[in-house]
């Protein structure tokens, strides 16, 4: 396995606010840096994918105390994988993977229809106190 093959993880913490979108589209572009070898439309899809979940988290996710949500991203490339595993530590979120078809030109309600369409696959778990979403890619398809 040659230096450019070798998984790459980083992990961004932080409190479930606007400026912790701001530090996950910088690890995606670490990773990014860190994996030249994926192609451009694989890291857009992906990147939309990550952003459009994390972004959920900042505005849909609440608190279980009186303490902000705090969330997690852990985003890693094993070649030709990308996975993201986006968790926080709110209350319980009702999630619907199977979503009714929508309007493309919708304002609104299209994400999770959005992410299934720019990944190879999209799973929904709550444990420990945790929702934690799992995203995957593969680029060699």
């Amino acid at each position: 396995m040659t230096a450019a093959d070798a998984p790459v993880e980083l992990r961004v913490d932080g409190a479930a606010e606007p400026g912790w979108l701001d530090d996950v589209h910088g690890g995606l572009a670490r990773l990014w840096s860190a994996v030249p070898a994926v192609p451009e439309i694989d890291r857009m899809r992906f990147e939309t994918a990550v952003i459009e979940i994390a972004t959920n988290v900042v505005r849909h996710t609440t608190p279980v105390g009186p303490d902000p949500v705090r969330a997690s991203a852990l985003l890693r490339a094993a070649p030709p994988v990308l996975e993201a595993e986006i968790s926080d530590d709110g209350t319980l979120v009702d999630v619907d993977l199977d979503p009714a078809p929508v309007d493309d030109f919708a304002e609104s309600g299209r994400g999770i229809a959005l992410v299934q369409r720019a990944v190879d696959s999209l799973a929904f778990s709550r444990r420990a106190g945790r929702n934690t979403w799992r995203l995957t890619r593969d680029w060699s398809t």
